[in-house]
């Protein structure tokens, strides 16, 4: 267990490892706006809800394999890089779209920036606590 789960609840754990999923998507954006003009680049992302879920203590909906050919999504919990297939496919076989992949880059860099404040208020919050405390 880590000092941080002793001495705080699920909230600062589950925030720091939301700042470090984003830190993995915003990898991933860069990525592709780096080989917006690549041949053959085919765009990513980064999957993390339900790592992110379990980071929070949520509970955990088993999903049940009721086929063979079905994806087993029991072993799939932590993040891991998807294809985007948002884009437009290019004659050169690029589907990078700039646009939208810069817009998911500042959504996602206000979300880690959200996350951080957070923290921020949260450490704020027990450092009032530990002066209040010795009065």
């Amino acid at each position: 267990m880590k000092l941080l789960d002793t001495m705080f609840d699920r909230t600062v754990t589950g925030l720091g490892k939301a700042m470090d999923l984003t830190w993995k998507r915003n990898q991933a954006l860069t990525a592709n706006i780096a080989n917006a003009e690549t041949p053959l680049y085919r765009a990513v992302d980064v999957s993390f809800a339900k790592e992110l879920d379990s980071a929070f203590g949520h509970i955990d909906s088993t999903v049940a394999r009721t086929d063979t050919r079905h994806l087993d999504l029991s072993s799939n919990t932590s993040a891991h890089t998807v294809a985007d297939e948002s884009g437009a496919t290019k004659p050169d076989g690029n589907n990078v779209d700039v646009d939208l992949q810069m817009g998911r880059l500042a959504q996602n860099a206000g979300d880690y920036m959200n996350a951080a404040k957070l923290i921020r208020r949260q450490l704020g919050l027990i450092r009032t606590a530990i002066r209040t405390g010795e009065r």
